[in-house]
C-alpha cells in the first residue's frame, strides 16, 4: 500500500477512537452516578430517587441519564454545548469558584435548567394526549392547552405542572392541586 492510503488508513483508525471515547465520556458523564458524585447534589439524589423517573413507579422504570432531562434535545450540537457550559458551571460552584445554586429555593427557575425537549424525547406521544397511556381527561385538557399555548408563542414549561410529581421537595406544594382548582373555576 502506498503511504497515502495508509495516513487515510490510519487518520480513520485515530478518528474513530477519539469519536468512540468522547461518545463515552459524554455517556459517562451524564449518568446519575456521576453527577450525585458531587456532594452538592446529595438533597437532588434523594429527590431524584422517591421521584417517578428515580424509578419510584408501577413499572420500576428509572431514567438512564440527570440529562435526560437537564440538556436540551433538539440538537446534538445544542446538547453538546450546554453540557459543556452546565458542567463547567457545576464544577465552579462544587469548587467554591461560583455562587451555589439554592434549588429549592428557586424552585420557580426550574423550567431554567430543565428542557421540554428532554421531556418529549421520551413522552413523545403526550403531544397528542388521546393517543398517550392512561392519560385521563384532565390531563388531556391540561397538555391540549400546553400545545396550544406553546403553538402561540406563550412560555410554556413541562415543569409548570409536574413539578411536584418529577422531584418532590423541590417543588411547589400544592400545585398540581392549585391547577386542578384553577380548572375548576374556569
Amino acid at each position: 500500500m502506498s503511504k497515502k492510503l495508509w495516513a487515510w488508513v490510519g487518520g480513520a483508525v485515530v478518528g474513530l477512537g477519539i469519536a468512540y471515547v468522547a461518545a463515552v465520556a459524554v455517556d459517562v458523564t451524564g449518568r446519575d452516578t456521576f453527577c450525585v458524585s458531587c456532594h452538592t447534589m446529595e438533597p437532588m439524589v434523594g429527590a431524584f430517587e422517591r421521584s417517578v423517573h428515580g424509578g419510584n413507579n408501577p413499572h420500576g422504570f428509572k431514567s438512564h441519564h440527570c440529562t435526560d432531562c437537564h440538556l436540551p434535545h433538539e440538537s446534538l450540537a445544542g446538547y453538546l454545548v450546554m453540557k459543556g457550559i452546565s458542567g463547567t458551571r457545576d464544577a465552579l460552584a462544587e469548587f467554591g469558584i461560583i455562587h451555589k445554586v439554592d434549588f429549592e429555593e428557586n424552585y420557580h427557575e426550574m423550567k431554567k435548567y430543565t428542557y421540554d425537549s428532554g421531556c418529549l424525547h421520551c413522552h413523545a406521544k403526550i403531544e397528542d394526549p388521546k393517543t398517550a397511556y392512561g392519560m385521563s381527561e384532565s390531563a388531556n385538557f391540561a397538555h391540549e392547552t400546553y400545545w396550544k399555548d406553546k403553538k402561540a408563542g406563550k412560555d410554556v414549561s413541562c415543569v409548570n405542572c409536574h413539578n411536584d410529581t418529577v422531584m418532590p421537595n423541590f417543588a411547589h406544594p400544592g400545585l398540581l392541586d392549585t391547577l386542578k382548582q384553577q380548572k375548576e373555576e374556569k
